[in-house]
């Protein structure tokens, strides 16, 4: 999924004529970002229930969602042989 938007991203630079160059991340840090995902928006749910901070639990929550959409990019090797 980053290939496919960073390849986009590079056509519409091509069409603007401008130049900037994004990140591609690898395995390794994507695996390290999705948990560090995991641990914050496990914090952030265990506060919003502590609290009973309803966005908290809610940011938590698309934090987990998030940190699960990472770890799948991050293995998701196999489909691009």
């Amino acid at each position: 999924m980053i290939k496919e938007i960073n390849h986009a991203c590079g056509k519409l630079n091509e069409k603007l004529g401008i130049s900037v160059s994004l990140p591609n991340p690898g395995k390794e840090t994507l695996k390290t970002t999705s948990v560090c995902h995991f641990v914050v928006s496990t914090g952030l749910v265990t506060a919003g229930v502590v609290f009973s901070s309803k966005w908290c639990a809610v940011l938590g929550g698309a934090g987990i969602i998030n940190g699960i959409v990472l770890r799948q990019e991050s293995g998701g090797g196999k489909d691009e042989q």
